[in-house]
């Protein structure tokens, strides 16, 4: 089941037309989906927050008989490049450009997927993932966003609802585990994976050992190599 999983994702991704100024899916894209399709039911409503190039939204529709989409981002190069490539997989979906949640206030979701980005700045606004193109306003430690997020989603959350959060070690995620504790009874990890920090990087190898020396992100060293760890955690049980 798992690698149909991996197989639909991959196909989804290479059908889709993804514009050069949208972040492309990932690994925490294909997380995401593996996580969200183990907790979302059918008949939930629910929320892609930081859409990008609407991959999410789609093959979680794909995947369920009965589901309400709805799908944002603060990027209006995002938001143009979902709904083509909603209405290229027949999907239907309420798609709105929002700063976060400012555009659902009257919404209440069974299931958020927070896919907004989620490391430091300084790394992100130097790689090649965001282009120097792509919103990134999480600070020096990556938690901004997330942070934000985590105080603010039991307003748009119904009495039983979910959020996942994606968790990467190029922020300070210790710091975000804590957040998500204050506000919600029920905090896990679901899936985690490690990986070496790709070739394209390596010159912010430098930057990234200083952002680690000041407790600011979370990543690990092991023979001279930086590996990095993507994770999602679930959180429900709202305080």
């Amino acid at each position: 089941k798992l690698q149909n999983n991996k197989d639909k994702f991959k196909k989804i991704v290479n059908s889709l037309n993804i514009n050069s100024k949208v972040f492309a899916p990932n690994l925490t894209s294909k997380l995401s989906y593996e996580v969200s399709l183990s907790n979302i039911k059918n008949n939930y409503k629910v929320l892609d927050l930081g859409c990008g190039s609407g991959v999410l939204g789609i093959m979680i529709k794909k995947s369920f008989k009965n589901i309400e989409i709805f799908s944002s981002d603060i990027d209006v190069n995002a938001i143009k490049n979902t709904k083509k490539n909603f209405k290229k997989n027949k999907i239907e979906g309420d798609i709105r450009k929002n700063d976060l949640f400012d555009n659902w206030r009257n919404e209440k979701f069974d299931y958020i997927i927070n896919d907004v980005s989620g490391i430091s700045n300084k790394i992100a606004t130097k790689s090649p993932w965001f282009k120097n193109i792509v919103p990134c306003d999480t600070g020096l430690d990556g938690t901004r966003l997330s942070s934000q997020i985590i105080k603010k989603s039991k307003k748009y959350l119904k009495k039983n609802g979910i959020i996942q959060i994606p968790l990467i070690s190029l922020s300070n995620v210790d710091k975000t585990i804590l957040m998500a504790k204050k506000y919600y009874k029920y905090v896990k990890i679901k899936k985690s994976i490690d990986w070496f920090l790709p070739v394209e990087l390596e010159y912010l190898k430098k930057e990234m050992l200083l952002l680690k020396k000041k407790n600011l992100i979370s990543f690990k060293e092991k023979f001279g190599k930086i590996i990095c760890n993507t994770s999602i955690l679930l959180c429900k049980g709202a305080k």
